[in-house]
């Protein structure tokens, strides 16, 4: 057992919309006793397994907000983040994933134009907008907190953390799913994953990559 942390894998296997076998586990934040799922595959390139939480996470710093204020949304939703917070929260044995690795998660299931829905939950989502979670990875529509306090999108966007730095000022590469309307001609959005520049100030969820 890992002083920090415990992590165990299930032998459970499925395949996903990609055929691509993975397997699903679960991982216990021995700071504050929450389990956190997990998923497993590996990357085409390398055979290299890599682990993500399937969760988002749940652990409170400096930093990091629930939903509206109200710390009934963190059973759901988890804590939003600034980008420092989001560093600082991450578990020994666990990483802010960078850019290149959530374009491996990406890549995996689809890619930009498809993979939304292979990784997005399948409730939760406004209009319709579920995806189908086919990965496992459980993404939710956990909205966004601006630097000023206010809170919103929530239902409509999920936005994630990447630890890449676009400039060395206050921007970072992000990645967000989306509910796919209105109008009815964004309905295409509803499968799709989207890069973003993000402030390093706005508070967004957190999906963290085993070392």
């Amino acid at each position: 057992m890992m002083k920090q942390h415990v992590f165990t894998v299930l032998a459970i296997l499925f395949f996903t919309n990609v055929g691509i076998a993975q397997s699903t586990g679960t991982f216990t934040d021995s700071r504050d006793g929450q389990n956190y799922k997990t998923i497993s595959f590996k990357e085409d390139s390398t055979g290299k397994t890599i682990t993500w939480m399937a969760q988002n996470l749940n652990y409170k710093v400096e930093g990091s907000y629930a939903y509206n204020d109200n710390e009934n949304n963190r059973n759901e939703f988890g804590l939003l983040y600034t980008w420092d917070a989001a560093k600082k929260a991450c578990p020994s044995g666990w990483h802010l994933p960078t850019d290149s690795e959530w374009t491996v998660l990406v890549d995996q299931f689809g890619g930009m134009d498809n993979a939304g829905e292979a990784l997005k939950s399948i409730k939760g989502w406004s209009e319709d907008g579920n995806g189908t979670n086919t990965s496992g990875f459980n993404a939710l529509a956990g909205g966004i907190r601006r630097p000023d306090g206010s809170y919103m999108f929530q239902g409509t966007l999920g936005y994630f953390w990447t630890s890449t730095l676009i400039n060395s000022v206050d921007k970072v590469w992000g990645w967000n799913f989306h509910y796919g309307g209105p109008p009815s001609s964004n309905k295409q959005n509803l499968k799709k994953a989207f890069r973003w520049d993000v402030q390093v100030s706005v508070g967004i969820s957190v999906r963290l990559v085993q070392d």
